[in-house]
């Protein structure tokens, strides 16, 4: 677990910081993406960091994430499909989803999740269900009409999520950005400030699951492309996410840039 020692003597650490200021430097830069992603792939590009969905840091021990000022969406922590069972995307899509409203073929499923039961699709409830014997976060669903909890079951080990958390969050920078429009609707940020936490740790993250401050966002659709691919299913980023205000209680501390 990273330390403010640890902090202060670590080369990736202050590798980040130098390209950081530089970015901040920069003033108003254009978006790099059209989209609400635009935010994270400008600021890895002039980071010179290549995208990816690893489970690995995006420099060195440092992990990497951004947003607007001004939002209020959550705080993506990782995304990672279950750990068991085998094909369970496929099934929580095709058994507990709905038409995509544009393709009456194929199926999604969008829906959150806490450590209570939540409504989705006015039919299912779901849950994150801790298990401390078993070691593992188990994904609960029931039937709203029949109040019975549903016979099948997916599940994150806990090693696999713990492993994640050493990896990714043992070092987390926070860049926000203000962010405008130009006459010709483009997009533009300044990357104003950074905080970086340290000292993520998976009893940490359970604790606050616990307390119902994470959240778990199921994402899945199909591929629309006509091919070989098409109508097979597509994680458009499930995973486990936080509101800003609450990320410091993850880590032992933080420092301001």
């Amino acid at each position: 677990m990273a330390s403010r020692d640890y902090l202060d003597s670590n080369e990736s650490v202050k590798e980040f910081i130098d390209r950081y200021l530089a970015v901040r430097e920069l003033g108003w830069v254009r978006s790099h993406r059209s989209n609400n992603t635009g935010i994270g792939k400008t600021l890895e590009d002039l980071l010179m960091i290549h995208e990816n969905n690893l489970d690995e840091a995006d420099i060195g021990d440092v992990e990497i994430k951004s947003q607007r000022a001004l939002t209020s969406s959550k705080v993506t922590l990782f995304t990672k499909k279950p750990t068991g069972p085998d094909g369970a995307n496929n099934i929580l899509r095709d058994q507990y989803g709905v038409q995509n409203p544009k393709h009456p073929d194929l199926m999604q499923m969008h829906a959150s999740m806490f450590n209570y039961w939540n409504q989705t699709y006015k039919k299912w409830g779901m849950r994150l269900q801790p298990n401390d014997e078993e070691e593992r976060i188990y994904l609960e669903i029931k039937d709203l009409q029949t109040d019975e909890v549903e016979p099948f079951t997916c599940w994150y080990d806990y090693d696999i999520i713990r492993k994640i958390i050493t990896k990714k969050m043992n070092i987390l920078a926070f860049v926000s950005a203000d962010s405008r429009h130009a006459s010709d609707g483009k997009e533009y940020f300044r990357y104003t400030e950074c905080k970086l936490f340290y000292g993520g740790t998976f009893e940490r993250f359970l604790a606050l699951m616990n307390d119902g401050k994470i959240q778990y966002d199921i994402r899945i659709g199909s591929y629309k492309t006509p091919g070989k691919s098409y109508g097979k299913v597509h994680d458009h980023g499930s995973g486990f996410r936080i509101s800003r205000g609450k990320l410091p209680e993850l880590f032992v501390g933080n420092i301001t840039l």
